[in-house]
């Protein structure tokens, strides 16, 4: 134990420069230790970065989302859900190619 405290003292005189004895060397040990917690418990902050992207963007095209599930629905034989899905579809105002898509599927199932 005493090898221990000897082989600290030299390290932190070596670090600090300050002798471990007395008010200076304690003061300076608290120091030290803040340092090292405060270095360990650092965390960065992360910046919120607020943008003005359209988050339907990264879901996608409703419509066609649905057209696809629609097709999914199809292949395991969940003909009544397609369709409903279909005929949803087809409420709305749809570009001459989803609504030729839609209208394929819905008579493919019929």
């Amino acid at each position: 134990m005493q090898n221990f405290l000897s082989h600290v003292e030299t390290e932190f005189y070596d670090l600090t420069g300050v002798l471990p004895e007395g008010i200076i060397g304690l003061f300076g040990g608290l120091l030290l230790f803040s340092l090292i917690i405060y270095l360990i418990r650092f965390e960065k902050k992360k910046e919120i970065i607020l943008s003005d992207l359209d988050v339907s963007n990264d879901i996608g095209d409703e419509i066609n989302a649905k057209i696809n599930l629609s097709r999914s629905l199809i292949e395991m034989e969940q003909i009544d859900e397609a369709r409903r899905l279909l005929e949803e579809v087809l409420k709305e105002n749809l570009n001459s190619i989803d609504q030729s898509v839609a209208n394929d599927l819905l008579e493919s199932i019929k």
